[in-house]
């Protein structure tokens, strides 16, 4: 039998003053293993995901006994590929409808109807293109059609009744990017409205900033999220959205560690990570939300360093762009507190500068451990053949030891670590420049590669007068001592200076081209890429 694990579960109370605060529902997020296969054909590959997925609403539903509401399955999780791709319309019912209907889809229908359950899920869908002749697409030009990577949601009448095309495409060069991006929610018998967009789109500002506007109550988040050292794995990214949002987040992570691909959660606001989870080993595993009356069901607390350890099987990505930071070393060779400045840009008119007040004690401990850097940085960080972004981020760091190249990297054995630096207390402040293109988050990372639970640090900002204009001052605080850091900052996105799609020259490219796909960005794609090598 496919193997899930459901969470031993207890009982907390949602103090969230919001509609969840009353709500009765059971939602389920599933961190999913797809198979990869290419012994299979294209169809029978979507087939055996299909069964996969069959077999997590069996345990959920049969073995549990749980009334569903909704399942959320990630991106690229039935491996669907433009050659399996589906023409579609909101308001179809593929289970039924006389409309021609790939198997799978008619399945993924039914499912929503014999579980009586909204399902969630992901595919390519074409479109067609209006005049190919005039199309910078090389799918248009060659196929007659736009394919767009698609979440699409089912209700549990298996209709059709919400479709967004993914707009922040990493790499994925064999669908196309969207001309706008598309603002989508969907509604629920439940009494809940949800945004939804996939992946890369939640560094962007849009979908993900306007979408908010939409008076919705929660994000639903399909990702195939490779995570990268040291502040953005998959986790991490999730929270910090959810954090600064002020928003519910159920986020249903592709797995697979090979590709530092992994991480599913249910992320509530500013309260609390209620449910999270990384199968460091590989495989599947379903998350359950269950909320009575606003009461809602959360796991128990995990420990950090076995968490830490199970991580020792799961390959992480390295951001590259440290070099360009600027920083100065931590010395934890005794407790103290202690103040610093940091900026970064001093030979400029206006340098990013971030103030630091921080209080450490040290024990005795010998053996492996991290040094720990204080980092400042605000620039453009360049994604090769995807995007520039632009980025603003105060932080402390852990290194393997005193040189920024040492950054981002864990040591290979868990066991073999010691913690000798704990932070009684880290504040961070900066200012940022009011502005719409500009958005801050509280970042954090322990050793387990889970953040930190968001109740146990403090985020907030005011506008204040600095020299003469009105700026964004962001502190972010430790409530509670931490031993077992990795990441702990301000991260701040500049969308202003944000360039995206590029070409392998840095040009603006919005074609989709499946020739284009090189190796390298096979092992870096947050969604379809791995499996469209497979069908070059």
């Amino acid at each position: 039998m496919l193997p899930i694990i459901l969470f031993s579960l207890i009982i907390v109370s949602v103090s969230q003053a919001s509609k969840w605060d009353t709500l009765s529902a059971t939602i389920a997020v599933v961190e999913f293993d797809p198979i990869y296969s290419e012994v299979l054909t294209d169809d029978e590959r979507v087939q055996e995901n299909l069964r996969k997925y069959t077999d997590i609403l069996n345990v959920i539903v049969g073995t549990n006994n749980k009334t569903l509401d909704m399942i959320i399955f990630p991106e690229g999780s039935l491996r669907v590929v433009p050659e399996t791709s589906v023409e579609m319309a909101t308001g179809d019912n593929p289970s039924y409808d006389s409309k021609e209907y790939p198997d799978y889809m008619k399945t993924l229908s039914s499912m929503a109807v014999n579980f009586s359950t909204y399902l969630v899920t992901n595919i390519v869908e074409k479109v067609k293109c209006d005049d190919a002749s005039s199309s910078d697409s090389e799918n248009c030009k060659n196929t007659g059609y736009y394919y767009y990577n698609t979440d699409v949601v089912f209700d549990r009448n298996g209709t059709i009744i919400s479709r967004y095309h993914k707009y922040n495409l990493f790499g994925e060069y064999a669908v196309d990017r969207p001309d706008e991006p598309q603002i989508e929610t969907f509604e629920t018998d439940f009494g809940v409205k949800f945004g939804i967009f996939t992946c890369f789109d939640i560094l962007f500002k849009s979908p993900a900033q306007p979408v908010l506007n939409e008076n919705i109550d929660a994000i639903v988040y399909p990702t195939n999220w490779h995570s990268e050292l040291p502040f953005l794995t998959a986790l991490q990214s999730q929270q910090m959205f959810a954090y600064t949002h002020e928003i519910m987040l159920f986020a249903s992570g592709g797995n697979r560690p090979a590709a530092s691909s992994g991480g599913s959660g249910v992320h509530r606001s500013t309260h609390d990570t209620i449910l999270h989870t990384i199968v460091a080993e590989g495989g599947s595993k379903t998350l359950i939300y269950e909320s009575v009356d606003g009461t809602v069901v959360a796991p128990e607390v995990q420990d950090v360093d076995v968490l830490g350890k199970e991580m020792d099987a799961f390959p992480l990505w390295i951001d590259d762009s440290l070099q360009n930071f600027t920083w100065t070393p931590i010395n934890t060779t005794r407790s103290r507190t202690f103040e610093d400045k940091l900026c970064h840009g001093n030979d400029t008119e206006n340098p990013f500068c971030c103030n630091f007040n921080i209080t450490l004690t040290t024990s005795e401990e010998t053996g492996t451990s991290y040094s720990y850097l204080l980092v400042a940085f605000s620039g453009l960080r360049h994604y090769p053949n995807i995007s520039d972004g632009g980025l603003e981020i105060c932080g402390v760091i852990a290194c393997l030891n005193f040189s920024i190249s040492s950054c981002g990297q864990r040591f290979p054995k868990y066991d073999e670590i010691v913690w000798p630096v704990t932070f009684e207390d880290i504040t961070i402040t900066a200012s940022f420049e009011v502005n719409d293109n500009k958005t801050q988050f509280p970042n954090t990372l322990l050793s387990s590669i889970r953040p930190i639970n968001a109740n146990e640090t403090e985020w907030s900002g005011k506008k204040v007068e600095e020299d003469g204009k009105t700026v964004n001052e962001r502190t972010f605080a430790l409530k509670k001592s931490q031993n077992r850091l990795l990441t702990f900052a301000i991260y701040g996105r500049d969308f202003g200076q944000d360039v995206f799609p590029r070409d392998d020259n840095g040009d603006d490219n919005h074609t989709g081209a499946a020739s284009s796909i090189s190796s390298t960005l096979i092992m870096l794609s947050c969604s379809l890429v791995l499996s469209l090598m497979l069908h070059m």
